[in-house]
């Protein structure tokens, strides 16, 4: 029986796919990258620039995905190798999917790792990721300066480029996940996160994971309660398609100890009723967005003014009297004649002993 992707789908992939579609604008880009998206023009630029891989053509790739896919309960999609020295897979499309492996992944990483790149690939394409995969990927993305589809890119604001980058990072965690149920462990994807960061195969001596994960645990530290550590992740993470390498493998591991993953792989997970409210997003955007809101100038300078009640002259702060009127500028304070209770002058009737003020 193939795992349900609901059971596993990561709450930070839902939530920030909520908070994406929630951003003003989104729905406009929508619409417009529908209207030029075309999944033959990216079929097209697949077979006549990449290497097609199958039967006739290092077929031992295409048959490790077929078990992968029968565990995710998903048709088997094309596969392609792609020249570039950077390590990366990707996956795009849309009512057929496909996935892509670059020159430099292969080199990086030793072969019994790539099921776990495969796995994790297909587990976007199990969440139901891939359109808005690859809406993301082709408008800031690996395949962002190859086609000429994104005609609309005036409606892409910061605030909704920052909420799109949000959910694919979240949406790694839910295929992270998939690649964990796939291989039974966490151990291969967390791996993988370690040779991403940099201990390819070129690299002689011994890994050390748990010296990788005290990493993450230190950084984790390091920035929850520092509100100025949290705003440089959020700078570092502001243009980034995928999470830090070794928070991923952090995750990864530990949710592998959890109940929810040992119940999944035994069949036997019953999920909790679904919240009426949308779950909260571990990115709180509104402090996010602080960081590039402008200064209000303008507040800023009349705060810095004092304005004559007189004749309407502007001030410095701190002067007690108009320089062109001579009028006080010190706030007069106000008593009630009958009780002596302090008032601001805008008053009819006193508010303590209701005797009237003003005629």
């Amino acid at each position: 029986m193939a795992f349900n992707s609901e059971h596993f789908l990561h709450p930070d992939d839902s939530a920030a796919l909520q908070a994406l579609k929630a951003i003003p604008g989104f729905s406009h880009l929508m619409k417009g990258f529908m209207k030029e998206f075309s999944e033959r023009q990216i079929r097209l630029r697949c077979l006549s620039s990449y290497i097609r891989l199958g039967e006739n053509q290092l077929p031992k790739y295409k048959e490790m995905l077929k078990p992968i896919c029968e565990k995710l309960g998903i048709d088997v999609p094309e596969l392609y190798l792609m020249m570039d020295v950077r390590p990366n897979a990707f996956t795009a499309g849309e009512n057929e999917p496909y996935i892509v492996l670059t020159s430099g992944l292969l080199e990086i990483i030793p072969e019994e790792l790539i099921p776990t790149v495969l796995a994790h690939e297909c587990g976007h394409i199990a969440c139901h990721h891939v359109l808005y995969r690859t809406m993301g990927t082709i408008l800031f993305g690996t395949l962002s300066g190859s086609l000429n589809v994104v005609p609309f890119g005036g409606l892409i604001t910061l605030p909704l480029q920052m909420a799109f980058y949000h959910w694919m990072r979240c949406s790694e965690f839910s295929a992270d996940r998939a690649a964990v149920l796939v291989d039974g462990s966490a151990d291969k994807t967390a791996e993988l996160c370690m040779r991403l960061a940099g201990f390819d195969q070129k690299i002689h001596g011994q890994m050390n994971l748990e010296a990788f994960l005290d990493q993450a645990r230190e950084y984790r530290a390091q920035v929850k309660d520092d509100a100025g550590n949290k705003s440089m992740e959020s700078l570092m993470l502001l243009n980034a398609t995928h999470p830090f390498a070794a928070l991923r493998a952090l995750e990864a591991l530990e949710w592998a100890e959890t109940d929810q993953y040992k119940d999944i792989l035994n069949g036997t997970y019953v999920p909790p009723v679904k919240e009426e409210t949308p779950q909260k997003s571990i990115i709180d955007f509104d402090e996010i967005f602080k960081i590039f809101e402008p200064e209000d100038k303008n507040k800023k300078k009349a705060e810095d003014k004092l304005i004559c009640p007189s004749c309407g002259t502007e001030n410095k702060k701190g002067a007690k009297f108009c320089m062109h009127c001579g009028t006080s500028l010190e706030p007069v304070k106000l008593k009630c004649p009958s009780c002596g209770e302090e008032l601001d002058g805008s008053e009819t009737f006193c508010p303590k002993c209701g005797k009237r003020i003003k005629d």
